[in-house]
C-alpha cells in the first residue's frame, strides 16, 4: 500500500493512532504459525517471507515488502491464529497497530480504507492462484500454471522473475531442483528459453494445453 511512501512519510499519516514499533534482524521470526494474531503489521524497511513448515518441507506461501500490511485478513477473523509462520528474511522495521485502534484509525480516514480494501482484494485474487496451483499434479502444469498467469500479468511472452527460483520453488510446493530440472526439460523441448531474471514463452500454445493434460 505504501511502497512509494518513506518511513517519516508513513507515520506521519498514523500521528493519530497508537501504535509499536519492533525491530528485526535477519531470520527472525515475526510470528508463529498458530500464534494469536493480536495487530495489523506495517512494514517501514525490509521484507517478510509467509511461509508453512509441513513436516520437512517448506511451502513459501508470499513475501511482503517495505509498505506493505499483513495479519489484517487473520485479525478479523473468526480463528485469529496466524496459519503460517512469518519470518524477517532480512533486516526490518515493523509497525503493528492493535485491532481496536486500526479499526478507529479506518472510519476516521475513508481514503485510506478505500487503499486498505483494494490492497485486501488483490490479496485474496493472489491467494486464490495459490489454490488453484494446488490442484495440478505434475512438476511441468505448476510450471505452467505460473508462467500463464504471469504471461497474463505482464503482458507479454517475456516474463521478469520478481522472486528467486527458490521461492517461485516454495511458492510451487516443489524443490528449488526439481524447478530447475524442469526449465531444462521445458527449454530442451522447445517451450521455453530462461536466464537467471527472465522466462521466455516460446510456444504459448503447447504450454496452455499441458494444464488440461
Amino acid at each position: 500500500m505504501f511502497k512509494n511512501k518513506s518511513e517519516k512519510e508513513i507515520l506521519a499519516l498514523f500521528n493519530d493512532t497508537n501504535y509499536i514499533i519492533k525491530n528485526y534482524s535477519k531470520n527472525d521470526i515475526v510470528a508463529l504459525e498458530g500464534d494469536t494474531c493480536t495487530s495489523v503489521g506495517l512494514i517501514l524497511e525490509g521484507t517478510i517471507d509467509i511461509k508453512r513448515m509441513l513436516g520437512t518441507k517448506v511451502i513459501h506461501v508470499s513475501s511482503f515488502g517495505k509498505g506493505h500490511i499483513f495479519g489484517e485478513v487473520i485479525l478479523f477473523s473468526d480463528v485469529n491464529l496466524y496459519p503460517a509462520t512469518v519470518i524477517s528474511s532480512n533486516p526490518s522495521k515493523i509497525m503493528f497497530i492493535s485491532r481496536s485502534n486500526f479499526i478507529k484509525f479506518c472510519t476516521s480516514h475513508q481514503d485510506f480504507l478505500e487503499l486498505f480494501l483494494n490492497d485486501l482484494s488483490n490479496k485474496i485474487f493472489v491467494l486464490n492462484k495459490s489454490i488453484t496451483n494446488l490442484t495440478f499434479n505434475s512438476i511441468r502444469q505448476k510450471i505452467c500454471n505460473f508462467l500463464i498467469n504471469e504471461y497474463k500479468l505482464q503482458k507479454g511472452e517475456n516474463i521478469k522473475l520478481k522472486m528467486t527460483k527458490e521461492k517461485i520453488a516454495e511458492s510451487l510446493g516443489i524443490t528449488r531442483p526439481s524447478l530447475s530440472r524442469e526449465l531444462i526439460n521445458m527449454k530442451d523441448i522447445g517451450l521455453i528459453d530462461y536466464s537467471r531474471t527472465h522466462i521466455k514463452i516460446l510456444d504459448l500454445e503447447e504450454i496452455e494445453s499441458i494444464l488440461i493434460q
